[in-house]
């Protein structure tokens, strides 16, 4: 009786353990997939926003629905992880890509139009892009959201999890079986089978960065004019070179519409080793990547419509407060940073003037040791006066 009251208590001990496993090993493979899900979706809406950036600073500098557009926006798709296909529709066409034939694209007719089903979606990822000359251009695009790789893995671990604590609970279930057709033995003698714990390590990912000699080399190829793609390799942020260009066309849309536009240049008063971070922050502070380019080997100038001169300096103050609080021991004291802007202020000013007065603002902020952010304001009035006389002296 004592023998068979034990085996029975270890049985239910290992049948409640198993019991824990099955729901363990479920709840963690749920909670895998689930996870992987809203990572991929997070993925697929930035690779769109990315995707946005592509089409409309391909569209300045190399002409909407070119050849070369049109392998720019290939190029994208096929080196994306989520994207399956995009449909660019404008006034009077609609242009269809996929990453593989009839993987995100069915046809009705001459008519694309996305595909959705198992893993596959298409819901929110609809915007609008600034392209000058052209309206009501809008982006479609279908994603997956499910890595079947993934989700396979995930279901065959937990499977794995599941046949073990059933082979462990089959395996006690024959020794108590043994022990009571035995009754001469007292003692049951069997081996202690572990189990190791489930459990999913994740690995930061570091932020890749440049050296000085990485740097210098950068910015020799910007100084000599030849750059290479929409984004620097140095920084992953537009070329010092394109500055002036993008400027005059976002100076002439916004007259068009009767916006303002500040121009913002920020620069460290000495070089500092981590440019591409600096840059990186800056894209993820103020969000358009195809409005922000190099500056120099160590500054960074931003375009920024639709937003005047007080907006803009609060926005720089905030995002220079936010950078010396979020890397302290890489951007305080010796590297200050500086900033200059200014705006287009109702005036009717071309890129290389607006460029002059935020430089100009720029140099005062290096030079002066108590204020960092200076800004070139402009009088309206005099402006008029000025473009009055000029004129009438013409």
């Amino acid at each position: 009786m004592g023998v068979s009251g034990n085996t029975s208590k270890v049985s239910s001990v290992v049948a409640a353990l198993c019991i824990l496993v099955y729901i363990a090993a479920i709840a963690f493979g749920t909670t895998r997939i689930v996870m992987d899900i809203r990572e991929r979706r997070n993925m697929a809406h930035n690779e769109f926003s990315d995707l946005l950036d592509r089409a409309s600073s391909s569209a300045v500098f190399l002409g909407f629905m070119s050849e070369a557009y049109q392998d720019s926006i290939r190029d994208f798709i096929g080196l994306s992880h989520t994207l399956l296909g995009i449909i660019i529709t404008s006034a009077t066409n609609e242009y269809a890509f996929e990453r593989q034939p009839g993987s995100g694209i069915v046809w009705t007719g001459r008519s694309p139009r996305l595909r959705v089903g198992f893993g596959i979606s298409s819901d929110s990822l609809n915007l609008p892009l600034r392209i000058e000359g052209q309206r009501n251009v809008t982006v479609r695009a279908a994603y997956s959201f499910i890595d079947f790789g993934f989700f396979q893995s995930v279901l065959r671990d937990t499977l794995l999890a599941v046949l073990g604590a059933l082979i462990i609970a089959f395996a006690t279930l024959l020794v108590e079986f043994s022990i009571r057709k035995k009754p001469g033995h007292s003692k049951s003698e069997t081996a202690d089978i572990p189990l190791e714990p489930f459990s999913q390590g994740f690995k930061p990912v570091e932020i890749p960065t440049f050296a000085a000699n990485e740097s210098k080399m950068s910015s020799k190829s910007t100084e000599e004019g030849n750059p290479q793609g929409l984004y620097s390799p140095r920084s992953n942020i537009g070329w010092e070179s394109y500055t002036h260009d993008r400027l005059a066309s976002e100076l002439h849309r916004c007259s068009s519409f009767e916006q303002d536009l500040t121009f913002v240049v920020m620069e460290f008063r000495e070089n500092i080793p981590m440019y591409r971070q600096f840059a990186d922050e800056t894209v993820n502070f103020f969000y358009m990547k195809d409005l922000i380019f190099e500056q120099g080997t160590n500054g960074i100038s931003i375009i920024l419509p639709n937003m005047g001169l007080e907006q803009g300096i609060a926005k720089c103050e905030e995002f220079r407060s936010l950078l010396i609080s979020k890397l302290p021991e890489t951007f305080e004291g010796r590297s200050g940073l500086c900033i200059g802007l200014t705006s287009r202020a109702g005036r009717l000013v071309d890129a290389k003037r607006l460029m002059l007065e935020a430089f100009s603002a720029l140099d005062k902020a290096i030079e002066d040791e108590v204020s960092s952010v200076v800004a070139f304001k402009s009088d309206p009035e005099k402006y008029r006066e000025f473009v009055k006389q000029n004129v009438s002296g013409d």
